[in-house]
């Protein structure tokens, strides 16, 4: 039985860690997206209003490039904003102090002693919210 949940325990935190690692990836993208079409607007700057035919050939590059990472930055957002929402349909089930709970465990990977003295809920209490949380990031990320 202890096995079994030590199991349960490590895969909910996987889950947990891929989806922060997912979010920090997400906005790692998004910050050198925003880089790149800073750098095409300079581009755009340096050869607009310029005559030869180089130059304009130049501007439009830098100009189809930036509209493209505006586009890749949406598609970021919105996979963002689809592991946002997977996440909260768990921790919207659950009452404000099974959100602090979930971020006590998952996020400060606190013990559940700990947990208990943090929120005032007692042990048995703490290890059964957590065990509801574990089966449903299970339940929601695993096929």
């Amino acid at each position: 039985m202890d096995e079994n949940k030590e199991s349960s325990t490590k895969v909910a935190k996987d889950i947990v860690e891929k989806i922060k690692r997912m979010l920090f990836n997400c906005d790692l993208t998004i910050a050198y997206a925003h880089g790149e079409i800073k750098l095409r607007d300079a581009e755009m700057k340096l050869y607009e209003g310029r005559g030869g035919r180089k130059e304009q050939f130049k501007y439009i590059r830098a100009k189809t490039e930036k509209e493209q990472y505006e586009v890749f930055i949406e598609d970021i957002n919105h996979i963002k904003e689809e592991i946002t929402e997977n996440l909260s349909i768990i921790l919207d089930k659950y009452q404000p102090k099974y959100r602090q709970i979930f971020l006590l465990f998952f996020i400060e990977s606190k013990t559940y002693q700990e947990i208990a003295d943090i929120t005032h809920y007692s042990f048995e209490a703490v290890k059964v919210i957590i065990k509801r949380l574990k089966n449903d990031l299970i339940t929601l990320y695993l096929p």
